[in-house]
Protein backbone atom coordinates (compact mmCIF):
# COMPACT_ATOMS: atom_id res chain seq x y z
CA UNK A 1 0.00 0.00 0.00
CA UNK A 2 1.37 3.35 -0.88
CA UNK A 3 2.04 6.24 1.48
CA UNK A 4 1.98 9.89 1.44
CA UNK A 5 5.00 11.57 2.61
CA UNK A 6 4.73 14.31 4.67
CA UNK A 7 6.04 17.73 3.30
CA UNK A 8 8.35 19.10 4.61
CA UNK A 9 8.87 23.14 3.98
CA UNK A 10 12.66 25.21 4.36
CA UNK A 11 12.08 28.40 5.85
CA UNK A 12 15.97 29.79 4.71
CA UNK A 13 18.01 29.13 1.33
CA UNK A 14 20.55 26.88 3.97
CA UNK A 15 17.15 24.42 5.24
CA UNK A 16 16.49 26.14 9.08
CA UNK A 17 13.53 24.30 9.08
CA UNK A 18 11.63 26.67 11.71
CA UNK A 19 7.57 28.07 11.81
CA UNK A 20 7.35 31.26 10.16
CA UNK A 21 5.20 34.02 11.89
CA UNK A 22 6.08 36.90 9.30
CA UNK A 23 7.93 37.40 6.76
CA UNK A 24 9.67 40.35 5.28
CA UNK A 25 9.96 40.07 1.56
CA UNK A 26 13.23 40.24 -0.98
CA UNK A 27 11.90 43.24 -2.43
CA UNK A 28 11.38 45.01 0.79
CA UNK A 29 12.77 47.96 2.58
CA UNK A 30 11.23 48.54 5.89
CA UNK A 31 12.41 51.30 8.36
CA UNK A 32 11.63 51.38 11.75
CA UNK A 33 11.71 49.40 14.88
CA UNK A 34 10.52 46.06 14.91
CA UNK A 35 9.22 43.89 18.21
CA UNK A 36 8.12 40.32 18.24
CA UNK A 37 6.98 36.95 19.49
CA UNK A 38 7.82 33.70 17.81
CA UNK A 39 9.78 33.49 14.33
CA UNK A 40 10.47 36.62 11.75
CA UNK A 41 12.01 35.92 8.33
CA UNK A 42 13.70 38.82 6.78
CA UNK A 43 14.79 38.75 3.41
CA UNK A 44 14.51 42.10 2.45
CA UNK A 45 16.21 44.97 4.12
CA UNK A 46 15.30 46.19 7.34
CA UNK A 47 16.84 49.84 8.89
CA UNK A 48 16.07 50.09 12.85
CA UNK A 49 16.35 48.23 15.89
CA UNK A 50 14.92 44.59 16.28
CA UNK A 51 14.26 43.25 19.90
CA UNK A 52 12.45 39.97 20.85
CA UNK A 53 11.64 38.46 24.52
CA UNK A 54 9.31 35.04 25.18
CA UNK A 55 11.71 32.32 22.76
CA UNK A 56 11.66 34.53 19.65
CA UNK A 57 13.86 33.54 16.36
CA UNK A 58 15.04 36.09 14.14
CA UNK A 59 16.06 34.55 10.92
CA UNK A 60 18.21 36.86 8.17
CA UNK A 61 18.27 35.08 4.50
CA UNK A 62 20.67 35.45 1.92
CA UNK A 63 21.02 38.56 0.26
CA UNK A 64 19.33 40.79 3.38
CA UNK A 65 20.19 43.10 5.15
CA UNK A 66 19.60 44.62 8.51
CA UNK A 67 21.06 47.99 10.02
CA UNK A 68 20.66 48.57 13.17
CA UNK A 69 20.26 46.88 16.57
CA UNK A 70 19.25 43.23 17.32
CA UNK A 71 18.16 42.01 21.08
CA UNK A 72 16.84 38.06 20.18
CA UNK A 73 16.64 34.79 22.32
CA UNK A 74 17.84 33.21 18.87
CA UNK A 75 19.43 34.74 15.44
CA UNK A 76 20.11 32.59 12.04
CA UNK A 77 22.27 34.25 10.04
CA UNK A 78 22.87 34.15 6.24
CA UNK A 79 22.84 38.00 5.37
CA UNK A 80 24.21 40.85 7.26
CA UNK A 81 23.72 42.81 9.93
CA UNK A 82 25.52 46.31 10.50
CA UNK A 83 25.10 46.91 14.55
CA UNK A 84 25.50 45.28 17.60
CA UNK A 85 23.43 42.15 18.58
CA UNK A 86 22.60 39.90 21.92
CA UNK A 87 21.18 36.37 20.98
CA UNK A 88 20.40 35.37 24.59
CA UNK A 89 20.05 32.01 23.60
CA UNK A 90 21.84 30.61 20.51
CA UNK A 91 23.48 32.61 17.41
CA UNK A 92 23.83 30.08 14.30
CA UNK A 93 26.24 32.12 11.19
CA UNK A 94 25.57 30.21 8.00
CA UNK A 95 28.34 30.57 5.42
CA UNK A 96 27.33 33.33 3.99
CA UNK A 97 26.36 35.00 7.26
CA UNK A 98 28.06 38.85 8.38
CA UNK A 99 28.11 40.62 11.08
CA UNK A 100 29.48 44.17 11.53
CA UNK A 101 29.25 44.70 15.10
CA UNK A 102 29.73 43.67 18.57
CA UNK A 103 27.56 40.07 19.52
CA UNK A 104 26.57 38.72 22.86
CA UNK A 105 25.67 35.36 22.75
CA UNK A 106 25.05 32.30 24.93
CA UNK A 107 25.84 29.66 22.33
CA UNK A 108 27.28 30.38 19.32
CA UNK A 109 27.62 28.37 15.94
CA UNK A 110 29.66 29.73 12.99
CA UNK A 111 29.90 28.26 9.45
CA UNK A 112 33.19 28.21 7.45
CA UNK A 113 32.84 31.11 5.23
CA UNK A 114 30.72 33.28 8.21
CA UNK A 115 32.57 36.48 9.79
CA UNK A 116 32.01 38.46 12.52
CA UNK A 117 33.67 41.93 12.78
CA UNK A 118 33.61 43.01 16.32
CA UNK A 119 33.57 42.05 19.55
CA UNK A 120 32.38 38.90 20.96
CA UNK A 121 31.57 38.24 24.84
CA UNK A 122 30.14 35.22 26.11
CA UNK A 123 26.91 35.45 28.24
CA UNK A 124 27.93 34.19 31.90
CA UNK A 125 25.34 31.97 33.83
CA UNK A 126 23.01 34.16 36.27
CA UNK A 127 25.02 32.47 39.26
CA UNK A 128 28.21 33.90 38.02
CA UNK A 129 29.69 36.49 40.03
CA UNK A 130 32.10 38.79 38.66
CA UNK A 131 34.46 38.25 41.09
CA UNK A 132 34.32 34.32 40.76
CA UNK A 133 35.47 34.74 36.86
CA UNK A 134 38.83 36.17 37.79
CA UNK A 135 39.56 33.98 40.45
CA UNK A 136 42.37 31.63 40.29
CA UNK A 137 42.48 28.89 42.52
CA UNK A 138 46.11 27.63 44.05
CA UNK A 139 46.75 24.66 45.07
CA UNK A 140 47.44 24.54 48.60
CA UNK A 141 50.89 23.93 49.38
CA UNK A 142 51.86 20.83 51.71
CA UNK A 143 55.01 20.75 53.80
CA UNK A 144 58.08 22.64 53.53
CA UNK A 145 59.31 24.38 51.19
CA UNK A 146 62.80 23.14 50.09
CA UNK A 147 63.65 26.68 48.91
CA UNK A 148 66.08 29.19 51.12
CA UNK A 149 65.11 32.45 51.71
CA UNK A 150 67.77 34.67 49.96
Amino acid sequence: MLRKREKTTSTSTNNDKQHIDTLIGAHSVITGELSFEGAVRIDGRFEGNIHSRKGGTLIVSEGAQITGEVNVPSLILHGLIQGNVRASESLKLGETGNLNGDVEYSVMSLAEGSAINGRCTRISDKTATPASKNTVKKAPVRGKSNLKEL
